[in-house]
């Protein structure tokens, strides 16, 4: 069973912390390892989570690919995608299968909605956005049949750039 509060009670751990690195042992067995040039997440095939680490300190030279600090990664976000072998404890009690009115039912008019085509992707986008006190949840659908595509948590907090 995933129960999201299992893993947003570690938001705000480093990652070097003995404390956070016992919490991914036994959480994980394929957590793939935390590199900063590649992306500011660490992931599970078998969960299909994505961890993500906020990390203001690192300095890297972009043009030699080359971390110069490797500053203080902090978890802060975390990517939750399908897994039909999974059962989910989820804000709302939301469920993959939810259509986008469906989870209005269960979760009241989000706090923001974004939706546009975008232009990094090159493909439309929608995504409801609700505050539940410091954490942002996001969900991202389908904008053609409104399933769920994945679901994004993160501290309000500690993610600056997605601050909400």
């Amino acid at each position: 069973m995933f129960n999201y509060l299992h893993f947003t009670n570690q938001f705000g751990s480093y990652i070097y912390d003995d404390n956070f690195q016992a919490f991914l042992a036994d959480t994980f067995t394929d957590l793939s390892p935390y590199d900063i040039l590649k992306s500011d997440y660490m992931r599970s095939e078998l969960l299909h989570v994505d961890l993500g680490f906020s990390n203001d300190d690192a300095v890297i030279d972009e043009d030699e690919l080359i971390v110069l600090e490797p500053g203080q990664p902090i978890f802060s976000h975390m990517n939750i995608y399908p897994n039909p072998g999974m059962q989910y404890v989820l804000p709302f009690e939301i469920a993959f299968t939810d259509t986008r009115n469906e989870v209005f039912k269960k979760a009241g008019e989000p706090t923001q909605t974004k939706h546009g085509d975008s232009p990094v992707l090159d493909k439309p986008f929608l995504i409801d956005h609700y505050k539940i006190d410091n954490l942002v949840l996001s969900i991202d659908y389908d904008p053609q049949d409104e399933h769920i595509n994945f679901i994004q948590i993160r501290d309000n907090n500690l993610v600056a750039h997605l601050k909400l």
